[in-house]
């Protein structure tokens, strides 16, 4: 999820075929105990507006976080890459972290005031750098090979369907290629690319699904040890939402259409796109997050997604599991438990069935996160699995709530503030299996008892570092230096980012189509 939608996608009339809905397995899941510990700093303070942060942990250590501060070319002055100026506006922003995220180094925008759309950070087993941004539907990937000082943009972009490129997502082949796939108007689109002189040269795009049953475009994930891209996604295959709301007079099981959790296996070398496969075909609605996808050491796949269920007045965080490459699938099993209401969920996947779940989370009810009882706060929470996702014991990992009131999924629909943390948020794990997150911080709006929002102020970039107890590398538990990671409070890091005077405002965003 992230910033503008500049792209209207277009909601498939795809008929799918009534497929009986497997059972949500209960997976047994625990509150976490004292064995793990968490830290949680902010990354900038300054009112920079940007949420959805992309999180990635590079071979040397270096945590980089990248969000969107949206199109800046409404604005003046332009900010081009590599410029150094008192006053930037738009683009997609960078920071990073050389001591385990206690500090933050700004790195300014790599794409410019013309990018900002979406973003997206990768890094090569050598250290390279990939940051991809939408520059005006266009999407574009950006070098560096000097930890995030300079940067070779790509300037190749809407490479198919005519500048309605929307929501990239990226991942690397080893060293040997960058993975970018992205939706259109019409179709999912998967891009193998090399990098000469520097720079990333776009291959050739494949189409994955045809264009007619997709309704996110799904994050990608690549199989270090074989090549093989994972590309999942979910349908658009009829109007479940309409059947959420009481309101409407009917239920999910009434819905004319299932919600499918659909995934491609790309091997490496492939010029077209082998048939999908069905992860999990659900009655319930599908319609809050992206479809998130990863592969372990030993090549288990983990997909999870968000799912409605009005007849508990509850949303949940799913997972299911490969075990064969992705030929089938698990029956999907619930992962949050002290939240009744979750979103954005994202999985990082480390050694043999290691995995951590997260997920913005609250106790607050309603039948979705639209529509809450109260006025809710929300957290990020974690479940880590060792049995990959047989059991799991979730975490609570913020110590303050990082949104107040209903988290708004329908574009421009929301109401102002209830859609500021945007659409996901990511995580990954450093050298010593520590879980790193990256997170959007609302929690400066002054909202009432009723709900009613009275100050809608920008979102702060934040993350969590995990300190201690069993991470995701079976060799050692997580020992991240206590000593580097003492609480650091927003005002404390006001020194190292004084400096630092943007003025950045949102574009126009949407995210889907409105419905009906």
């Amino acid at each position: 999820m992230r910033p503008s939608r500049t792209l209207c996608l277009a909601v498939a009339a795809c008929c799918l075929a009534t497929l009986a809905m497997p059972s949500v397995a209960g997976a047994a899941t625990t509150a976490g105990g004292a064995d793990r510990t968490f830290v949680s700093t902010a990354v900038d303070t300054k009112d920079l507006n940007v949420a959805e942060p992309s999180i990635d942990v590079a071979p040397d250590g270096a945590i980089y976080i990248t969000g969107p501060a949206g199109f800046g070319g409404v604005r003046a002055p332009l900010q081009v890459p590599d410029q150094v100026a008192d006053q930037e506006f738009g683009g997609d922003l960078l920071w990073r972290s050389d001591d385990g995220g206690v500090t933050w180094k700004y790195l300014q925008s790599y794409d410019g005031s013309f990018g900002g759309g979406d973003a997206d950070i990768t890094s090569a087993p050598n250290g390279t750098l990939y940051a991809s941004g939408l520059d005006l539907a266009c999407v574009t990937v950006a070098a560096s090979i000097d930890r995030g000082e300079h940067w070779v943009d790509n300037p190749a972009g809407c490479t198919t369907q005519g500048g309605l490129d929307d929501r990239q997502w990226n991942d690397v082949d080893g060293n040997q290629a960058v993975i970018t796939a992205f939706g259109g108007l019409t179709s999912l689109a998967f891009i193998r690319s090399v990098v000469s002189t520097g720079a990333v040269v776009n291959g050739p795009a494949i189409d994955v699904n045809g264009g007619d049953d997709y309704q996110w475009p799904g994050v990608v994930s690549v199989d270090q040890n074989t090549g093989t891209s994972y590309l999942a996604w979910n349908t658009a295959g009829g109007d479940n939402n309409d059947c959420d709301d009481p309101a409407k007079g009917c239920k999910p099981v009434d819905a004319e259409h299932t919600d499918d959790i659909r995934i491609v296996a790309i091997p490496r070398g492939a010029t077209t796109s082998p048939n999908f496969v069905t992860v999990a075909s659900r009655r319930d609605d599908t319609f809050d997050a992206f479809v998130d996808v990863d592969v372990d050491k030993a090549g288990n796949v983990y997909v999870v997604w968000n799912e409605r269920h009005p007849d508990l007045q509850e949303t949940w965080t799913l997972l299911s599991s490969s075990t064969d490459g992705g030929k089938t699938w698990s029956d999907p099993v619930k992962v949050n438990s002290t939240p009744k209401t979750t979103v954005f969920p994202w999985v990082s996947a480390g050694d043999a069935g290691r995995i951590a779940v997260s997920y913005y989370g609250t106790a607050a009810t309603g039948y979705s996160p639209e529509v809450l009882t109260g006025n809710p706060k929300w957290y990020v929470y974690s479940s880590y699995s060792t049995d990959g996702g047989k059991t799991f014991s979730e975490y609570q990992t913020t110590p303050s709530y990082l949104h107040q009131g209903s988290v708004c999924t329908s574009g421009t629909g929301c109401a102002a503030g209830t859609r500021d943390l945007l659409d996901f948020f990511e995580t990954d794990y450093d050298a010593q299996g520590c879980l790193v997150t990256a997170y959007a911080d609302n929690s400066r709006d002054t909202v009432a008892a009723d709900g009613s929002r009275t100050a809608d102020k920008g979102t702060i970039v934040s993350a969590v570092h995990q300190t201690a107890g069993p991470g995701l590398l079976a060799a050692s538990d997580c020992n991240a230096p206590a000593a580097s990671l003492a609480e650091v409070p927003s005002t404390a890091l006001l020194g190292t980012v004084a400096a630092l005077v943007l003025a950045a405002v949102y574009a126009v965003r949407r995210r889907r189509l409105l419905r009906a």
